[in-house]
């Protein structure tokens, strides 16, 4: 025997073994770079305030309180989480809008107000 000889075959199209790593190509400006940044800190910030709330509803669910604080409890945590979606959106809109734009410009006349976005 001279040897084994291979034949190579075509595998499936998707393989859960070897995946083509996902390549984002490297920002061409420092703009681009902190879009990217930022973006990457709202999707952070998304995730993370989504299961806190959802840690704090199960919490609130499974926690085991008694009859007589149950209505203080989910007062409580009404309030927290009616807060902490606010904080969320806030947090979200204040980094995808003040992160990528950059630069806010206000100003009133007689005429009227008005607000202005640079990039």
């Amino acid at each position: 025997m001279k040897g084994h000889k291979v034949e190579e075959v075509e595998g499936p199209p998707v393989s859960l073994v070897e995946s083509p790593k996902m390549k984002i190509p490297p920002p061409g400006t420092f703009a681009e770079g902190q879009r990217y940044i930022y973006g990457l800190l709202a999707s952070a910030a998304g995730m993370f305030c989504g299961a806190a709330a959802g840690f704090m509803v199960a919490l609130l669910m499974w926690g085991g309180w008694s009859a007589a604080e149950e209505h203080t409890i989910v007062t409580i945590f009404g309030w927290s989480l009616g807060g902490f979606i606010a904080a969320m959106i806030v947090v979200i809109v204040g980094l995808l809008a003040g992160g990528p734009v950059g630069r806010f410009k206000v100003s009133a006349s007689r005429d009227g107000a008005s607000i202005e976005a640079d990039q």
